[in-house]
């Protein structure tokens, strides 16, 4: 009975802790910084587990690049050591990093600030993924920041976060075994984030996950209140919402980059969930 009391406690404790971790991050994402979460142990935080810039949105649309990405993020962990540095990846993105532990870090991405560094590896990404340059350019100039971040500033705003996610793997690791269905969710909703700007239907995420339809159905009304389809819409506004605020991309291009391939029906969406037209809420 008390280690089952101990369980309850820590598993009610995990249930807060990511809550107001999932809060923070919206609050930061709100205040114009792209966070993201990368590590071993990140259940609950999925969501926001993958860099959500222009560039990078763009860039994981080809399978292979984003295949790419994901082996090069492991070199990130040699870096350890370091309380905070600011690198580029090899599609020429730059991204300041925070550790948690060890087996996390946080991301703030989403940067261009040595173009001239940039270029190379951006015109070695298009000749080897077959992306066209101009577009790639494009998005490198419309959608990323080009000045730097005070980094004493940024570091008194993402070290809260470092310090409740090491919490987090300590609970996770002292008290919990995620049970298979929360391991399934992780992995449907995980394939949902990768993929939400492809036409993806829950047929498509029953067969990535080795799971039935109605699995997924359920799961995700289960842990989300709503449906897959209802659940992938929200997700594709609310990044529409961020690269309307954050970037110059064009309105066309910010529809194509969420998964809209219509932007007629981007519009007519954004004002149905969000009450005004994609360009008034960027001018407003």
């Amino acid at each position: 009975m008390q280690l089952y009391s101990i369980i309850v406690l820590g598993d009610d404790m995990r249930t807060k802790l990511i809550e107001d971790i999932n809060n923070y991050i919206a609050y930061l994402n709100n205040d114009g910084l792209l966070v993201s979460v990368h590590g071993r142990t990140i259940g609950g935080l999925l969501e926001y587990n993958i860099h959500k810039n222009p560039f990078c949105t763009f860039v994981k649309t080809n399978d292979e690049a984003w295949r790419k990405c994901v082996k090069c993020q492991k070199k990130v962990y040699n870096k350890y050591s370091e309380d905070c540095f600011l690198g580029m990846c090899y599609a020429g993105v730059e991204e300041y990093v925070f550790f948690a532990d060890e087996k996390t870090f946080i991301s703030v991405s989403g940067y261009g600030i040595n173009k001239e560094k940039a270029i190379p590896r951006i015109n070695s990404l298009s000749t080897k993924f077959c992306f066209d340059k101009n577009e790639l350019m494009y998005v490198y100039d419309e959608g990323l920041k080009h000045t730097p971040e005070n980094e004493n500033e940024l570091r008194v705003k993402i070290k809260p976060l470092c310090h409740m996610i090491s919490l987090l793997n300590i609970l996770a690791g002292d008290v919990l075994q995620e049970n298979s269905k929360s391991k399934t969710f992780d992995s449907i909703l995980s394939f949902v984030q990768k993929n939400v700007s492809q036409d993806i239907t829950i047929r498509d995420i029953a067969a990535a996950c080795a799971c039935s339809e109605s699995t997924v159905s359920h799961l995700f009304k289960e842990h989300t209140g709503k449906s897959v389809k209802q659940y992938i819409l929200d997700l594709r506004i609310k990044q529409a919402e961020r690269l309307l605020l954050s970037s110059g991309l064009d309105i066309g291009n910010v529809a194509l980059l969420c998964g809209f391939s219509n932007t007629n029906y981007f519009s007519t969406a954004f004002k149905k969930l969000k009450g005004i037209s994609p360009s008034k809420f960027r001018g407003r």
